[in-house]
């Protein structure tokens, strides 16, 4: 799941973040809590749900919001998550990273806009073949 939340940082206005803790009734994802990601007043967090079906063994990806705009956020979530398994998923080739900075940073060109970071100096890219 590393490489959805990668995919999850790049995509989403504002990235995604650590949201510590736990609670009665809710274990988090991790040990110290769940990814989540921001926008305005409003927070959706991932959950994750076992089970087990006639191939197996499953992880279920929810995502929970709260705020003024919750639903909003949420749905943009859970189509990015969607987005993600249906062109890259747990079966794509691995993504590469590339770097460069100073005056070649502008140069360096991405096989897809969406992942790249750029800073003031220099400008990370991300290629992320799709899977077959």
């Amino acid at each position: 799941m590393e490489w959805m939340y990668l995919y999850l940082a790049y995509v989403l206005p504002n990235g995604l973040s650590r949201l510590p803790g736990q609670r009665p009734g809710y274990t988090p994802s991790f040990g110290w809590g769940a990814m989540a990601a921001l926008q305005d007043d409003s927070l959706a967090y991932l959950t994750v749900r076992k089970g087990e079906d006639d191939k197996g063994w499953f992880r279920e990806i929810g995502v929970i919001g709260h705020g003024s705009r919750a639903a909003d956020l949420v749905d943009h979530v859970a189509s990015e998550i969607r987005a993600w398994d249906q062109g890259w998923g747990n079966t794509a080739p691995e993504p590469t990273f590339r770097m460069a900075t100073a005056d070649v940073r502008d140069k360096l060109t991405p096989t897809e806009p969406r992942f790249v970071i750029d800073k003031a100096y220099s400008r990370l890219v991300l290629d992320w073949p799709r899977k077959d």
